[in-house]
Parts: C-alpha cells; structure tokens; sequence
C-alpha cells in the first residue's frame, strides 16, 4: 500500500490528494456514518477510499468526501464507455492520472452533458431531486488535444496497452444516501475491436481489471527523521499554501521558504482543490483554537430542492487534523458542519479526547477536531517512533466562483496566503483547558 520516496532527492509526493467519507466528530457531525461491512466496490471499482478503513487512510482524506479507483487496461481497438448517474451529492467527478500519478484529465460535474431527457443536477437553477439524471463518458487513450477535448470524454494519457487509472469522487452525499451518493458506481461498457459489446465481469475480464487499492509513496524515513531535529510548529501557527511536499520539508522543516516553487499535483491529487496547512504542536500548550470565516457554498446537504450557486464563492471547504507522516486523517469538519456567528465566523477546537474543554460543543456554537494520539504517525516505520504531540491543520477550497478572489487557488508565491486570503485566512492559537473554559459558552 505504501511505497517509500527521497523528497530532497527531487521526487515530491502529493500534499493533499486523495479523501474518504464518513465522520469522526461526535456532536459536530452531520453525515451519517456507514460502517463498512462489505467493501462498497465492483469489479471495476475498488475502494470506498474511507476513514473507517485502515488500508485506506492515506494521502491525507478529507472525511467529507468518498472515492474509488479503477485500474485496465484498454484492449486495442476496443471503446469503453461509463454509465451512470449523477449522485444525490455537492460533488461528483472522474480524474485520470499518468503513470507517475499526476493528473492526467479531469472531467466534474458541471461540464457533463447529460443524457437526452435527462438533466444535471449540478447546474445552477437545476432541480437537485429529479430522477432522470444519467449521463455516458467515453474512455480515449492518449493525451487530450491542446485545442480542448471532446465533450463528454476522459483522455488516459497512456498509451496503447498501458495500464490505466481512474478515479471517481463523490463529496457530500446528501443526508441518508450512500457513500455513493444514492446511486450505483458508474458501470462500465467495452465495445470490442469485433463490435461484441461487454458489461460487467465480462468487459472487467477483458479490461484486466485489478482489484488492488492504489498505493501511495512515503517520504523516506531518514529524510523525515533529520528533518524532524527541526520542529515544523511555531508558537503563532504559520498558514501556508501546498506547493509540493519538497517544499513543505524546505520551509516548515528547515525555514528554507523564499523560493520560487512549482506547484505539484501528483500523487491523485484532485485538480479541482487547493489548501493551506499548518503545523501544531500540544507541547506549546494542548489546545489550539482556529478562527475563521468560511466563504459561501451552495447548500446540499439537506437535500434542497434545487442547486443554487448564485452567492456561492466555492464549492466546498473544509478542515482536518492528520498525521503528517502516515498521511492519516484524525477527524474533519466540511462547511455545513460549521456554525458561524452573525457575522459568519467560527471557532473551532482540537485536542486530544482527554483534554477537550467542556464549552467545546455544538451548544455553544464551537466545532471540535479529534488530535491523533500518534501525533505524526511516524511509528507507521519499523523502528521508528511517533513524535506524538504534533498535528497538521489542513484547510481546503475547491472550484472557486471567478470573481472570489480570495480563494486559496489565487496564491502565487510563499507568504502571500495573508494578502490574497484576506478575512478568509484562520487564525489559530494555543490555549490550555482552563484558558478556554474561562471564555465560557459562545467564546469568540
């Protein structure tokens, strides 16, 4: 599941890629949690890429959010299509990605074109309930043209009997639907060279379908461990926009931040995000409180008849805690799970179960965040031991409207977050129980 990379050798992992579904936030949590039984998958899907499973959290996940991966190969001369529908959900697309996993093409919800007498759900305006919501994408080998690809179609970016790989992601899954969203995974359809048209294990058989969950490159354990002589947290935690993990270890580890970095998407990431992080630390005090305002989103989770995006500024937003080693999420909050004040901003707490302040609950409009009892995760290494006060804050912003200029994704260099972010850049502070306890309820 896990492969090992040198980072300063020039080989970055992702920052952010993939997410999971289900929620760990007690009080806070609006998604109904599923526990797995029975992997939610196909012969050509695999996955739920989940938090409740352990194979699968990795890669830093966001819990609002669930996914699978599909990997063929396209026999030459064959067409293969997906079928489906569009979920009951805030989100929905289908990535692929190169062999080095970079993103390839992505093709979300919006730019679908639906089948005829059906309509997409995602376009503002549209009825979000209606049951005639299907839509086809063709599968193409090879890299999209310059001049734009073809609608309704996902280009590999590989070549002739190469293996493929997909990935299929849906967020928010509308309040008593499925991980899926309240439909069945796209299904897929294989016209052979000879016109025999294949569906289910039969067109899996001749795409040589794997069953295998995707693995995910770890940072080399003694690269982290010299960088780690450095502590990463600072006493006023620091946001920084994600440009590649090379450069995370440069700046968070070894102050190294004046630099013009590319930004890297590898690794699964989704194209349709972006995030800020930062680094914390429970030996400074055990508490850190972050304040906020979230941008406007369409409202989804309710099942709101039709979807509305005309105040909206993003897509969607989020927050976790991880692990920065392992790649593990603790717990997340997504933006309807958020209260807000009058004027629209939050307060939100982590910490450990043990050292959770009593004013940390949904009464008193304050969201609370789990700290992983592994602080990094490091021990994921044999012979290797947690640094097990540390966490990492993770904030996320997908599919910004054009005129929201504060959006994460209008970052353009190290230390401009403050500038471009504005009133939407948190701050977080370090509190003991008592410090936070004295603010009594609706602490601002």
């Amino acid at each position: 599941m896990y492969k090992v990379i040198n980072v300063m050798a020039g080989i970055c992992l992702i920052t952010m890629g993939l997410s999971a579904c289900g929620s760990d936030n007690d009080d806070h949590s609006i998604v109904v949690k599923q526990p797995i039984k029975e992997p939610l998958s196909d012969c050509f899907w695999q996955g739920p890429y989940v938090i409740d499973n352990p194979k699968t959290n990795f890669a830093f996940p966001d819990t609002g959010s669930t996914y699978w991966s599909a990997k063929y190969t396209l026999p030459e001369g064959a067409n293969l299509r997906l079928k489906g529908d569009f979920p009951y959900a805030r989100y929905m697309s289908i990535n692929s990605y190169r062999e080095d996993t970079t993103p390839a093409y992505t093709i979300s919800d919006s730019k679908i074109i639906p089948n005829q007498n059906n309509i997409n759900p995602f376009m503002n305006g549209n009825a979000r309930n209606n049951l005639n919501r299907a839509y086809a994408l063709n599968i193409t080998s090879g890299e999209a043209p310059e001049a734009g690809g073809i609608a309704n179609t996902i280009y590999d970016a590989t070549k002739s009997g190469n293996p493929s790989l997909l990935v299929y992601r849906v967020y928010v899954a509308d309040k008593g639907k499925s991980l899926m969203g309240g439909v069945k995974l796209p299904q897929v359809e294989l016209t052979t060279r000879q016109g025999e048209v294949l569906t289910g294990e039969a067109a899996c058989s001749a795409l040589k379908a794997s069953n295998e969950i995707v693995s995910i490159p770890l940072l080399s354990a003694d690269t982290y461990a010299k960088a780690r002589q450095n502590n990463p947290a600072q006493q006023i935690p620091v946001w920084r926009a994600s440009y590649s993990m090379l450069h995370s270890i440069q700046c968070d580890f070894y102050g190294v931040c004046d630099t013009d970095p590319v930004r890297s998407v590898g690794y699964y990431a989704n194209l349709d995000n972006q995030y800020i992080s930062t680094f914390v630390d429970r030996n400074i005090k055990p508490i850190v409180v972050i304040r906020g305002k979230i941008p406007s989103v369409p409202k989804t989770y309710n099942a709101e008849q039709t979807f509305n995006t005309k105040n909206a500024q993003l897509r969607y937003w989020s927050i976790c805690q991880n692990e920065f080693y392992s790649q593990k999420v603790t717990s997340c909050l997504f933006d309807e799970q958020i209260d807000t004040n009058s004027k629209g901003e939050f307060t939100i707490v982590t910490s450990l179960s043990e050292d959770r302040p009593k004013n940390a609950i949904k009464e008193c409009g304050v969201g609370y965040l789990k700290w992983s009892d592994q602080g990094d995760g490091f021990s994921i290494v044999k012979g290797r031991e947690d640094h097990k006060t540390d966490g990492r804050l993770i904030i996320r912003n997908m599919l910004p409207t054009s005129n929201f200029y504060n959006a994460i994704q209008n970052t353009q260099k190290p230390g401009d977050e403050s500038q471009v972010l504005g009133e939407y850049l948190p701050k977080a502070e370090y509190y003991t129980k008592q410090e936070f306890e004295a603010l009594g309820c609706n602490p601002s």
